[in-house]
C-alpha cells in the first residue's frame, strides 16, 4: 500500500485542513518538497513520525501529552483554541487506488487505539526517517576522544531495526532494568546474584535460575548485535567502495561490557562499539590509532550513510506502509556526496520506499526536479513549494501551485497573451536543450573560459546531436523555422496575432515532442572497462582494450528501447591482433568516434547498434542494463 492522503489538524506549524492541500492527492507518489525557513516542512516529517510512534506507546497518556493544548509535550498549534480536534489522519490505498486504511491518532478515546496496533506498528519499523541529526551526531563523536560509535548507533541506527518480530532496543530497555526482582529468606525485594547458585536452601537457589534466564537474555541479545554488525559492516564497505568511491574498508567490533548485580542494587554498563580501519588505499590493516579523527569530513559522512542506509536492508518488512522520510539530510554534504546520495535515492530505494525528501535549499530541490525528470520518473513524483502565510494576522503553511513551462505558455496562449507565452517556451525550450546537449556541444570557450551557448546556437546544433545519436530530427525541423520568434518573443504585434498563434501551437507541440527524449541516466561509471572485439571473416580478431574517460549514460525516446549516448571520451590502451597485444594509449571525443575508427583501420564492417559492441566489466548491454534498472 502507499500513502494517499495525509491530514495534518492543528498540528505544529499546520492550522485546520485545508481541502486544496497537495498533501490530500499524495495519491501513492513519491513526495519532493522545498519548503522555505518557517514554511512548515518539518512539521510534515514530525506528523508522519508521531503518527507512527504513537503505535510503540506503552500509555495512553504518552500519546495524549501531544495533543493537549497545555503542557510542555503539547504539539498542538499556538493559535489553535483549544475547541478543534488537534489530530493527524494518513490515508493508505492499495496499488490499484483501492481498499482504503486509515492511521488515525488524537487525544480522542478512540484514536488512542492507535498503541498497540499491529499494522501501525509494522508501518512504523517499516517506515525510516531520517534528518540533520544522523550526520551532525556523527560529526560530533568525530571530535571526541575515543572512537566508539554506541552512542550514535543508540540514538539514529538501532531504534529503526527489529530483532525478530519487535523493536530491538525494546528489549534493550527492558534488559536495563536488570533481572526481575525475587524475594529473600527476609521477605525483602531484591535482585537474583550468582552467588545463588551455591545458595544452602532450594528456594534460593530456585531463584538462581531467574539471574541464570537474564544472563543469557543478555547474551543472546549481545549475539544478535554482533550479527547486525557484521552484516551492516559488509554492506556499508561495499557501499563505501561502489557507490561513494572511496578505496578503504572500516570494522565495527563490540567491545562487551558487564552488568553489575547486587541484591540491593544494579547497574548496566553500554558496550562500545569500535570503529577500525582495516584497509586504506592499498595498505592492509594500517595503523591508524584514531581513524575517526583521521578521515577528512567528506569520508566520514559516507561512512555514516553508507552504515545508516545499510539498515535499510532490515527495514524491507511486510508492512502497508514502507516510507523513507528525509528532512534536510543532504544539505551538511559536500557537493559530491550530494549528488552521489541522491543517485542512490532516485534509483535505489525508490523502488522499495515510497519516498518524502525536503529541503529548505532551492538550488538542490532544483537539483532534484531536474534529475527526476532526467531518469523519466516525473509522473511518480509530486513537487511541492511550500511558504509561509503571514498575510492574516497569524502564519500558517501557503502551498504554492505547481506548474512547468509548457502548462504555463499554455495557460498564456488561451489567454491570448503570446508574448508570455513565448517567453515560458523559451524558458523550457532551452532548459531541454540544455539537458540533452553534451557540454561539448552546449558550451564554447571565450577568454579562457567554458560558458554556455545562446539559445541561437544550441538550436543550431540540436541538429547534429539528433544526425549523431539517431534521433529522428523531422519532429524538431521547426525549431529553425521559428527561433526568431523564440528569441524575440516581444517584437510581435497584433496584426501578426493569427500567424503567432498557430506558431506558437506548433512550438507546445516541438516541446512536448522534445520532452519524449531524456538522456543522462547512469549506464557505466567514469573510468572502468568498456572492451570490445572486432572479428574478421578468416577467424582473427581484434580486441580492443578501452575504458570510459568520462560517465556513460542512456539515451531513452519514448516508445523505444533505451541505449547508450555516444558522447562520452573514452581511452584506448592496448589492442589484441589476434594474440599479439600493441600497447598504445588513444585518446577519442565520442565512444562512436572511437568505434567507428577502429572499424575502418581494420576494415571491419561497423554494426548500427552501438549499445550491444561494447563488454560492460563483463556485463553485456541487457545484463548491465537490468542492474542499472535494479530489476
Amino acid at each position: 500500500m502507499k500513502l494517499h492522503e495525509l491530514h495534518i489538524n492543528d498540528f505544529k506549524f499546520f492550522s485546520e485542513i485545508e481541502a486544496n492541500s497537495p498533501l490530500l492527492k499524495i495519491n501513492g507518489n513519491h513526495l519532493l518538497i522545498y519548503g522555505e525557513n518557517g514554511s512548515g516542512k518539518s512539521t510534515i516529517y514530525w506528523a508522519l513520525y508521531t503518527l507512527l510512534e504513537s503505535s510503540l506507546k506503552k500509555k495512553d497518556e504518552e500519546i495524549r501529552k501531544y495533543f493537549k493544548k497545555t503542557g510542555n509535550d503539547s504539539l498542538v498549534n499556538i493559535h489553535s483554541t483549544g475547541k478543534n480536534n488537534t489530530y493527524i489522519k494518513a490515508v493508505l490505498k492499495d496499488d490499484d487506488g483501492n481498499h482504503p486504511k486509515i492511521f488515525r491518532v488524537s487525544r480522542k478515546s478512540m484514536d488512542l487505539s492507535i498503541r498497540g496496533n499491529a499494522d501501525v506498528i509494522k508501518s512504523s519499523m517499516a517506515t525510516d526517517f531520517i534528518n540533520y541529526r544522523v550526520l551532525f551526531q556523527l560529526h560530533n563523536l568525530k571530535h571526541s576522544k575515543e572512537n566508539d560509535l554506541w552512542l550514535w548507533f543508540e540514538e539514529e541506527v538501532l531504534p529503526y531495526v527489529k530483532k525478530g518480530a519487535v523493536p530491538c532496543l525494546k528489549e534493550l530497555e527492558e534488559l536495563k532494568n536488570g533481572p526481575a526482582k525475587i524475594r529473600n529468606l527476609q521477605g525483602e525485594e531484591v535482585f537474583p546474584t550468582a552467588s545463588l547458585r551455591t545458595a544452602p536452601t532450594i528456594e534460593e537457589k530456585g531463584d538462581y535460575q531467574k539471574y541464570k534466564a537474564y544472563k543469557q537474555k543478555i547474551n543472546d541479545w549481545n549475539n544478535w548485535l554482533k550479527g547486525f554488525l557484521s552484516d551492516i559492516e559488509t554492506k556499508a564497505n561495499l557501499s563505501i567502495e561502489n557507490d561513494f568511491g572511496y578505496k578503504f574498508k572500516i570494522k565495527l567490533e563490540l567491545e562487551q561490557k558487564q552488568f553489575e548485580v547486587q541484591e540491593n542494587g544494579f547497574t548496566f554498563h553500554n558496550h562500545q562499539i569500535l570503529f577500525s580501519l582495516t584497509k586504506y588505499d592499498s595498505i592492509d590493516n594500517p595503523k591508524i590509532k584514531k581513524p575517526h579523527t583521521f578521515l577528512n569530513e567528506a569520508k566520514w559522512s559516507a561512512i555514516g550513510l553508507s552504515l545508516r542506509f545499510a539498515i535499510l536492508d532490515y527495514k524491507l518488512y511486510d508492512a502497508d506502509l514502507k516510507s523513507l522520510v528525509i528532512d534536510d539530510m543532504l544539505l551538511s554534504l559536500d557537493m559530491r556526496n550530494r549528488n552521489i546520495v541522491l543517485n542512490l535515492l532516485l534509483n535505489k530505494y525508490s523502488q522499495y520506499f515510497q519516498l518524502i525528501l525536503m529541503t529548505h535549499d532551492k538550488s538542490f530541490y532544483e537539483l532534484a526536479k531536474k534529475k527526476i525528470n532526467i531518469i523519466g520518473k516525473s509522473k511518480l513524483w509530486n513537487l511541492i513549494e511550500m511558504y509561509q502565510d503571514d498575510t492574516n494576522g497569524f502564519s500558517k503553511p501557503y502551498f504554492k501551485p505547481i506548474k512547468d513551462n509548457i502548462q504555463t505558455a499554455q495557460d498564456f496562449l488561451i489567454q491570448h497573451d503570446y508574448a508570455a507565452c513565448g517567453i515560458y517556451l523559451r524558458k523550457e525550450i532551452e532548459r531541454k536543450l540544455q539537458e540533452l546537449l553534451p557540454v561539448s556541444l552546449k558550451k564554447e570557450e571565450k577568454e579562457g573560459k567554458l560558458i554556455d551557448k545562446i539559445l541561437n546556437d544550441l538550436i543550431l546544433v540540436f541538429g547534429k546531436f539528433c544526425n549523431e545519436e539517431n534521433i529522428d530530427f523531422a519532429p524538431f525541423t521547426d525549431l529553425k523555422t521559428y527561433k526568431d520568434l523564440l528569441l524575440n518573443p516581444l517584437a510581435h504585434n497584433d496584426v501578426d496575432a493569427p500567424f503567432f498563434r498557430d506558431e506558437l501551437n506548433s512550438l507546445i507541440k516541438i516541446t512536448k515532442d522534445l520532452n519524449k527524449i531524456k538522456r543522462g541516466r547512469l549506464f557505466h561509471r567514469n573510468n572502468r572497462n568498456m572492451n570490445f572485439v572486432l572479428n574478421k571473416p578468416d577467424g582473427t580478431y581484434y580486441s580492443v582494450r578501452m575504458k570510459s574517460a568520462e560517465q556513460i549514460v542512456l539515451l531513452e525516446e519514448e516508445g523505444k528501447p533505451a541505449r547508450i549516448s555516444i558522447y562520452s571520451k573514452c581511452k584506448v590502451s592496448s589492442i589484441d591482433n589476434s594474440g599479439v597485444i600493441t600497447n598504445e594509449v588513444e585518446q577519442f571525443d565520442t565512444i562512436k568516434y572511437c568505434y567507428i575508427e577502429m572499424c575502418n583501420r581494420f576494415g571491419i564492417e561497423p554494426s548500427n547498434d552501438l549499445s550491444n559492441v561494447f563488454d560492460y566489466d563483463g556485463k553485456n548491454f541487457n545484463e548491465k542494463l537490468i542492474e542499472v534498472n535494479g530489476e
